[in-house]
C-alpha cells in the first residue's frame, strides 16, 4: 500500500494560537479513498526543522503532504527548505508569476518583490495553480518519493487539492473506495459502546470511535472494491450496530445532532414544547434555536435562576421549596408542570441542580441534578448523581434534558 505522511510548519501550531486542521483534512481525503496517514508531524517556521521533517518523510513515505510557510513573508520558507535539501536552486514559474500580477491587479496595486517570491519553486518541480489565492502550490519528485507543499489558508489548501491532489492521487494510486456510516451515541461511555459491538464480525471492514463530550461516535468502514458488495456488507453492519445500540442512538450521519434529532421529531409528533432552565442557565434552548424551524415547536425558554423566579414565573408552590430545596424532585415536577400549564405547550421540560463546584451539602452534593418531563397524561422525573466539574454537569443536564424530550416524541411517533 502506498504511504502517505503529513508535514504540518508553522509557529503558531506550536505556541498554541491556531489547531491545526489540515493534517485532519489531509486524513479524511485519504480515507475516502481507502488509504492513509502513516504517520504526522508539526514543525516550527525554521530552515533545519522543515528540512529535517522533509527528510525524515521522504525517507518512509511514498507521497508527502506538507502544508504551511508558502506566502510573501520572511517566515514563508518551505520553497527554500526544500530546494536546498534536494540541491536544486530555485526557479520562476512564470504561469505562477502571471497570475500573482493579474490578482493583485484587480484590487489597483502592483505586486510586491514578496508577492512574485512566490512564483519561485524548486527546479523540475511543477507548480500547482491557485484559483484561492497567490501562493501555488508545488509537486516535486525526489529518488521514488512525491513531495506536495500546499498553502496554510484552508481556502486555498482545498482548492489545489481538489485541483490538483485529487485526480493525481486517482489517476496514480490504486485505492479501494472505503464506505462508511456514522452512528452518533449519548447515554453511555465509550468502552461501554464498545462492549456492546463485540462479537461483530468485522472481515473487510473495521469501527472507530470518537469521544464528543457528551456524546460517543460509532463509525463502521467497509473496504470493498465492487461498489454493490461494499454497500450490502455497509448496509449489513448498519443494521447490527443500530440493533445493538438501541436507543443510545440519537442520528446517523456527520450533520446528525441530539438538538436536531429532537426536532425532527417533535416535528413528525405534531408536538410542542417549553422549557424551564436552572442550573443549565438556557443551554438547552440554546441548542433548540440553532435549529432551523425551531419557533414551529418550541414555544418558549426560561432561566428561573432563583428561587422567587422559580415561584413567580412557574407558580411552583414556596413550601415546596422550603420543605425539599429548589433541588429536589418535587420542584423539578412542579417546575415542568408549570411551565406546560403556563405556556400551553405539550411538553414541559424542566432542570434544576448543583452544578458545582459550590453549594453541594452531604445530602445534595454537587452534581445532583433533577429533570422532569411534564405531558397532559403525566411527569417523568430523572434524577442524576455527575462526577464533573461545573461545565461537563451543565452540559449532561442539558443533553439528559435533550434525550428525553427525544424518547418522548418519538414514542407519540410509534
Amino acid at each position: 500500500m502506498t504511504r502517505f505522511r503529513a508535514i504540518a510548519i508553522g509557529n503558531e501550531l506550536l505556541s498554541g494560537d491556531l489547531a491545526d486542521k489540515h493534517v485532519k483534512r489531509f486524513g479524511a481525503f485519504l480515507r475516502q479513498r481507502g488509504l492513509r496517514l502513516s504517520a504526522a508531524e508539526t514543525v516550527p517556521d525554521e530552515i533545519p526543522a522543515i528540512q529535517g521533517a522533509l527528510s525524515r518523510a521522504m525517507e518512509t513515505a511514498d507521497v508527502v503532504l506538507v502544508t504551511g510557510g508558502l506566502g510573501p513573508t520572511s517566515d514563508d520558507l518551505t520553497v527554500e527548505a526544500l530546494s536546498d535539501l534536494l540541491g536544486r536552486r530555485r526557479v520562476e514559474d512564470a504561469a505562477s508569476a502571471q497570475h500573482i500580477r493579474d490578482r493583485i491587479s484587480r484590487y489597483g496595486r502592483t505586486p510586491t518583490e514578496g508577492q512574485l517570491r512566490q512564483a519561485a519553486i524548486p527546479e523540475g518541480a511543477r507548480a500547482l495553480s491557485n484559483r484561492a489565492g497567490t501562493a501555488p502550490g508545488v509537486h516535486a519528485e525526489h529518488e521514488g518519493a512525491h513531495v506536495f507543499l500546499f498553502p496554510g489558508v484552508p481556502s486555498e489548501l482545498e482548492a489545489i487539492l481538489e485541483d490538483h491532489l485529487t485526480p493525481w492521487v486517482d489517476s496514480q494510486i490504486a485505492t479501494r473506495p472505503l464506505r462508511s456510516a456514522v452512528f452518533k451515541t449519548f447515554g453511555e461511555t465509550e468502552s461501554a459502546i464498545a462492549s456492546r459491538l463485540e462479537g461483530l464480525d468485522w472481515t473487510g471492514a473495521h469501527v472507530a470511535y470518537r469521544a464528543t463530550f457528551p456524546e460517543i461516535h460509532v463509525t463502521v468502514y467497509v473496504e470493498e472494491a465492487d461498489a454493490e458488495a461494499g454497500a450490502r456488507r455497509l448496509d449489513e453492519l448498519s443494521a447490527e450496530v443500530r440493533e445493538r445500540l438501541h436507543p443510545l442512538i440519537f442520528g446517523e450521519g456527520a450533520d446528525a445532532s441530539l438538538a436536531r434529532a429532537v426536532g425532527d421529531a417533535l416535528t413528525a409528533a405534531g408536538a410542542t414544547v417549553a422549557l424551564a432552565e436552572s442550573c443549565t442557565g438556557g443551554l438547552v434552548a440554546q441548542s433548540l434555536t440553532g435549529i432551523s424551524g425551531a419557533s414551529a415547536w418550541l414555544l418558549e425558554g426560561l432561566v428561573t435562576y432563583s428561587n422567587a423566579s422559580k415561584t413567580k414565573r412557574l407558580d411552583v408552590d414556596p413550601t415546596l421549596i422550603e420543605r425539599h430545596g429548589a433541588v429536589s424532585e418535587a420542584v423539578a415536577r412542579a417546575m415542568a408542570e408549570g411551565v406546560r400549564a403556563r405556556s400551553g405547550s405539550d411538553l414541559g421540560l424542566s432542570i434544576t441542580g448543583i452544578a458545582g463546584p459550590s453549594g453541594g451539602t452531604p445530602d445534595k452534593p454537587v452534581g445532583t441534578v433533577h429533570l422532569a418531563l411534564a405531558t397532559a397524561e403525566q411527569t417523568r422525573h430523572l434524577h442524576l448523581n455527575l462526577p464533573f466539574g461545573r461545565e461537563r454537569n451543565r452540559h449532561v443536564s442539558a443533553w439528559q434534558g435533550l434525550r428525553m424530550l427525544l424518547q418522548e416524541a418519538r414514542t407519540r411517533n410509534t
